[in-house]
């Protein structure tokens, strides 16, 4: 998604018993048989290399991947992964094509990919809750969806998950766009709402929110998740890797569903973890993105965890498709697959 950023070596020692039972030969001979050399150990396989999409730049949003890979448990997958920044729009094209391995991406893309014919899958289901939201000071009233009708709305862009957001929430609220003076403001949503230059703004629930409210600006925040389960970020590949490389993509969801596993129950170690991957983190800095990561953790506990559900999956194209934002209906079927993760 937009915005949306060791291997401890065990050393075993082999004992040998000073008093282990030797062979005596009892009747030499001049001939006589030279011992068996023991057999050569196997050299263990060489990690496979594979490369991940994770975002524009390290945050620590993306803090199971980093630990999934600090923990080594893409290394006991038998993985070596490298961790990419970029545009998502970009990884998802080059992952469709199999210039990339994998990358992280959220279900609209998925769905604009397959309804352009090319052959995006998505296989690990990251985020239980889409993350996007508007926010409003709370002295504006703006408590719902309904309450922005005649109020100016900044969005980033008319693209990617904030704009599927908005169109979503007004799909499944019947606001009446028209009544809303939406106005593209970049990724500026929290200095533009605190210096009153949008009334509100669509922002990452687990980013904007928290900078005004340790800014001591009460804020209210309409989640779009209430309104319709949209699929959001997962892990995603193309149908050639799933078809000639399964093992691979076991490998690759397995590993990373144990990055979020860890996270999860353990945030503390996981926030450090994260903190040796984004070298601009300072020390001032790292109480909020603490409080970043806690809130991201709050949207990724699942009961499933990495399952998707057929439901999301067809109401978040049926939505995409009365919006205008794919032209055709595609087959929900073909967006996703549970089998590498169950």
């Amino acid at each position: 998604m937009h915005h949306l950023r060791l291997l401890l070596p065990v050393l075993f020692m082999l004992w040998l018993s000073a008093c282990a039972p030797v062979t005596v030969q009892t009747a030499p001979s001049s001939s006589a048989e030279e011992e068996a050399p023991p057999p050569a150990e196997e050299a263990p396989a060489p990690a496979e290399e594979v490369s991940l999409g994770v975002g524009f730049i390290p945050n620590v949003q993306f803090t199971p991947y980093y630990v999934a890979q600090a923990k080594g448990f893409y290394a006991e997958e038998g993985l070596d992964v490298t961790l990419e920044h970029g545009f998502e729009h970009d990884f998802v094209t080059l992952t469709a094509q199999g210039e990339r391995d994998f990358s992280v991406a959220s279900g609209d893309q998925v769905i604009l990919a397959r309804a352009q014919g090319l052959p995006l899958v998505y296989v690990m289901k990251w985020y239980d809750r889409f993350p996007v939201g508007v926010m409003a000071l709370a002295e504006s009233g703006i408590d719902g969806p309904e309450a922005l009708a005649g109020h100016s709305v900044g969005i980033p862009g008319l693209f990617g998950a904030s704009f599927a957001a908005w169109k979503a929430l007004v799909y499944s609220t019947g606001l009446d766009e028209t009544t809303v003076d939406l106005q593209e403001i970049g990724f500026t949503q929290a200095a533009a709402i605190s210096e009153n230059k949008v009334d509100a703004a669509v922002v990452y629930l687990a980013n904007e929110p928290i900078q005004l409210s340790e800014a001591g600006m009460e804020v209210n925040v309409i989640e779009v998740s209430e309104y319709i389960n949209l699929v959001s970020n997962g892990v995603v590949t193309n149908e050639t890797v799933i078809n000639e490389q399964p093992e691979l993509v076991r490998a690759l969801v397995q590993g990373s569903l144990r990055g979020l596993a860890y996270t999860i129950e353990n945030p503390d170690e996981a926030f450090e973890i994260a903190r040796t991957f984004i070298p601009e983190m300072t020390d001032e800095d790292a109480p909020t993105q603490k409080m970043v990561l806690e809130r991201s953790i709050d949207l990724w506990r699942s009961s499933q965890p990495g399952l998707s559900s057929a439901e999301a999956w067809a109401e978040s194209a049926e939505f995409m498709l009365a919006a205008g934002m794919i032209d055709e209906a595609v087959d929900v079927e073909a967006l996703y697959t549970n089998e590498f993760v169950e």
